[in-house]
């Protein structure tokens, strides 16, 4: 006897807005489950990390999160926040923009994606287009080939001007199964003189490399501390944007280390001579990733390297965990092409609501500015 079943319709799929922090707060748990189940499983995209950037770089701002819902089920979700701005960026014409909480110390933008996340993202668009309030719509350093990038082809079909920045080209490395074979792919003389700082530095003294205790919140503090001393004792220090001359960048960058920790996917590592921090880093480990999120060494120790000689010990800690790819994140440099890593694209995307001044202010910033730019240069 055999006995069929029916399979069961998927539930229609509904929007609701949720104004304001507190009620932003209350998706935590079904927002990670839903993260979990979608294309793009990165750590700023979860939502203590949200949380850390509204909290600290945003308290008091105007939040509204677009969900959109299959049942109880979250599959995607947009936060903004909305600012009035009057600038260059804007051709010193007001306007009222709806952004992602992104910022430089974000690392890399997007949204939420889960199961049937890019039906439920058509359907997000459909609410913000018809939600009155806004000019601009501006999601910051998206990765190139995302899924978000449907919006764009979305905006446009429907008349909507939209530009696109090129933001960050952030190096990564894909790792091999040993430390060896990473340093065997590097250049010859970037080789030799990272062995050679190696041994000059270990004459100096004792050296070790140590990540925190993830389980031991002193031990992270202490960590944190010697990470911000550390950036702090060189050039940003002396410019003003060190971590620890700020109280939003402490709170932020404290909070998602704490929060880290409490999943299991913190890396703080620390290098020492005879026992004083020299270099520090903060990482996360998630998804068979590496992300390099802050770095600070000694700068009077440079002949000796130390912040690569960290990075060496990163990496190599990487392999040993069995990680597929090392993210140095942020803007291109040459200490992270030193590691013979690729390029990943980032950029801005921004929607103009098509009313006159948004299409004015799309063309002088898009396609005026640019042709200026590039007579400039001749």
């Amino acid at each position: 006897m055999s006995v069929a079943f029916r399979q069961q319709p998927e539930p229609e799929l509904r929007l609701e807005v949720v104004e304001g922090r507190d009620a932003f707060l209350q998706l935590e748990r079904e927002w990670n489950a839903a993260l979990a189940r979608g294309p793009r499983d990165e750590p700023m995209l979860r939502h203590e990390w949200l949380r850390a950037f509204i909290e600290n770089f945003a308290p008091g701002a105007t939040l509204r999160t677009f969900v959109a819902r299959a049942g109880r089920e979250i599959c995607a979700a947009v936060p903004l926040i909305e600012t009035q701005e009057r600038s260059a960026d804007t051709c010193f014409v007001p306007m009222t923009t709806w952004h992602t909480p992104v910022n430089d110390h974000s690392q890399r933008g997007g949204v939420l994606l889960g199961r049937r996340g890019e039906e439920a993202l058509r359907l997000i668009w459909e609410g913000i287009r018809e939600a009155p309030g806004w000019d601009r719509l501006r999601l910051r350093d998206l990765p190139a080939g995302v899924p978000e990038w449907n919006l764009r082809d979305w905006a446009e079909e429907a008349g909507y001007p939209c530009g696109l920045w090129v933001s960050l080209r952030s190096p990564y490395l894909p790792l091999p199964k040993s430390y060896d074979e990473v340093e065997k792919a590097l250049d010859g003389k970037f080789r030799q003189n990272l062995r050679r700082r190696r041994r000059r530095l270990a004459e100096q003294g004792e050296v070790k490399y140590a990540l925190a205790d993830a389980k031991d919140a002193s031990a992270i503090d202490t960590a944190l501390a010697d990470l911000y001393e550390i950036e702090a004792g060189g050039w940003k220090g002396q410019d003003g944007t060190a971590i620890a001359q700020r109280p939003e960048l402490v709170g932020y960058y404290t909070q998602i280390a704490r929060d880290a920790a409490r999943r299991g996917a913190l890396a703080l590592g620390t290098l020492t001579l005879q026992g004083k921090p020299i270099a520090a880093h903060l990482s996360l480990v998630h998804q068979k990733r590496h992300y390099l999120i802050k770095l600070g060494y000694d700068e009077s120790l440079h002949e000796y390297s130390p912040g690569q000689q960290m990075v060496s010990e990163a990496i190599r800690d990487s392999c040993s965990r069995g990680l597929a790819e090392f993210d140095f994140l942020g803007p291109c440099m040459d200490w992270k092409l030193d590691w013979e890593s690729q390029l990943r694209t980032h950029l801005w995307l921004t929607i103009f609501r098509p009313t006159r001044a948004g299409r004015l202010v799309h063309q002088a910033r898009f396609v005026g500015w640019p042709i200026l730019r590039a007579l400039m240069r001749k």
